[in-house]
């Protein structure tokens, strides 16, 4: 199915709306930015770090990741950084920076690593025209089979650095109380300094018309989504991959039972092009499901159907209480490493735990005291492939008068439906393969202990088990951290920490196992 020319090589016109539409909000944008409230708060964070395997040898090598061996070292991290906000009538805007500077006393190096996240929101005419913003750099282990560092300090030669930024023009329109639009473009690119990584960029219109409070009883919707994702390689002489579109037309139909109970049912068309090795791209879909609120704090939904790859699933459960949150989600979709990174690579962070706890009793004061900005989290490895995501996780949050805890679980594979051959020149056919099915499991258990007002410890239990479905080899991958968290003044905060990583792994010269201890001054200006 063809909507609004949308073809290869079509989305030209989309990117001339793109620019006209900025063109003409850039006045107006200017204008609220000068009118805006800013907010500087200049940082620096010290630190020191003592590690006996700063390699994390025993890594697999290839193409000069791993195979280091292991050693001792010293780590010395300056990092000055800045917060920026700014906030006017319709105008929104936060940018974090931080310049990582690491000095290695025994290896005798020298390292700086930039770290970005701003985004920004402007409604440029009320109630109607939006516009949104993104960037991010920030650095991540980069294959599955190398060393898995927990943080930039340590040398294992499989970390990258990822850029990444966006930008949609929006439109919204409420036709009374009939039906509600919304016109949506957005562009985006992820990019890495990486040989024969292929750079994306991609272009995406959404169009929806959905019912409106006149449709009490029966609701319905009309959305259609049209990407196209440019692959190009890092060097210009080799050239690029083949353009992928992903298109998707569907009407839904919601039934009210109750006030609190809906069932719902979707059914439409979608036409998908990339060289697929597992069969047809585009069929006919539908899901049938159902929406459940029996509470303010309590929301259920569920759908099961059928796509062009096979049976699908989604889900999501959100409950709060006083002093607890309860989450789990699943979906499954086609994807690829950029759109991922685009849509946020870790599925609990630092900024999910400010979710999490902004709704309990304290939790504003919890974040303050020094809890673990990074998780045993999966891996959204670099390769070129288009993959099936099934990503499963769940969690529990509970904060008391002096205990707080967190509790998370996650199953997410990655079913690759592109040949090897994509990623032969980026990790060697051999790894291609390795890494065609994977399924990374396990979890984490945080318990922070509130000593007094201003002071905290933590402990962080994590464990992920990667599993290479093709070939049958597993990772075993495990962490132990403890800290003691201390807010001197309200400037001036201090922590001391040790982590035990260990990895057992049945691939040849896989395992290793590392310890650290890291003081760290936080200093706001």
């Amino acid at each position: 199915m063809k909507l609004l020319g949308c073809n290869n090589g079509s989305f030209s016109r989309w990117e001339r709306y793109l620019r006209v539409s900025c063109v003409i909000g850039l006045g107006s944008w200017v204008f609220q930015v000068s009118a805006a409230e800013w907010n500087i708060q200049p940082r620096l964070t010290v630190s020191e770090t003592y590690t006996d395997n700063v390699r994390l040898g025993g890594g697999i090598g290839f193409g000069g990741l791993g195979g280091f061996g292991s050693g001792s070292e010293f780590i010395t991290q300056i990092s000055p950084g800045v917060n920026i906000t700014g906030e006017g009538h319709r105008f929104k805007s936060n940018l974090n920076y931080t310049l990582n500077n690491l000095v290695y006393a025994k290896n005798e190096r020298f390292r700086i690593r930039n770290l970005l996240n701003a985004d920004t929101s402007a409604e440029i005419i009320k109630h109607h025209f939006f516009i949104d913003g993104r960037a991010a750099i920030s650095q991540q282990n980069a294959f599955l089979f190398g060393s898995q560092a927990l943080d930039n300090a340590t040398l294992t030669g499989n970390l990258r650095n990822i850029y990444r930024w966006s930008i949609s023009p929006y439109v919204r329109q409420r036709f009374s109380n009939l039906a509600s639009g919304e016109v949506r473009y957005v562009h985006g690119e992820v990019s890495s300094n990486v040989n024969n990584f292929s750079n994306s960029s991609s272009d995406t219109a959404i169009l929806s018309l959905n019912s409106g409070s006149a449709f009490k009883t029966l609701g319905w919707g009309i959305n259609y989504s049209h990407t196209q994702i440019d692959r190009k390689y890092a060097r210009p002489n080799l050239g690029r991959l083949q353009t992928i579109e992903l298109e998707r037309t569907t009407g839904m139909l919601r039934y009210a039972v109750t006030s609190q109970f809906n069932l719902i049912g979707t059914a439409g068309y979608e036409r998908n092009s990339f060289i697929s090795i597992r069969g047809r791209t585009s069929s006919p879909l539908w899901t049938v499901g159902f929406s459940w609120t029996p509470t303010k704090r309590t929301k259920i939904d569920a759908s099961g159907g059928k796509r062009f790859f096979g049976n699908t699933y989604a889900a999501s459960v959100d409950h709060r209480t006083r002093n607890t949150v309860w989450n789990l989600s699943y979906i499954e979709d086609i994807s690829t490493f950029g759109q991922q990174s685009l849509a946020g690579g870790s599925i609990l962070n630092a900024s999910m735990l400010s979710q999490l706890f902004s709704g309990l009793q304290g939790g504003e004061a919890l974040l303050n005291q020094g809890l673990p900005s990074s998780f045993a989290d999966p891996n959204n490895f670099l390769t070129n492939r288009l993959f099936l995501l099934r990503r499963l996780q769940a969690s529990l949050t509970i904060n008391g008068k002096k205990n707080s805890l967190v509790f998370r679980g996650f199953n997410y594979s990655r079913k690759s439906f592109s040949s090897d051959e994509e990623d032969a020149d980026l990790i060697g056919i051999g790894n291609a393969v390795l890494t065609r099915d994977t399924t990374q499991t396990g979890g984490n258990i945080l318990w922070n202990y509130r000593l007094s007002p201003r002071t905290s410890a933590n402990i962080n239990l994590g464990y992920i088990r990667t599993s290479y479905d093709a070939v049958n080899l597993k990772d075993d991958n495990m962490i132990v951290r403890a800290g003691l968290n201390k807010q001197f003044t309200s400037h001036i905060t201090g922590s001391i920490m040790y982590y035990h990583l260990q990895r057992e792994s049945n691939r040849n010269n896989s395992s290793y196992d590392a310890n650290a201890v890291t003081a760290t001054l936080n200093m706001n200006f």
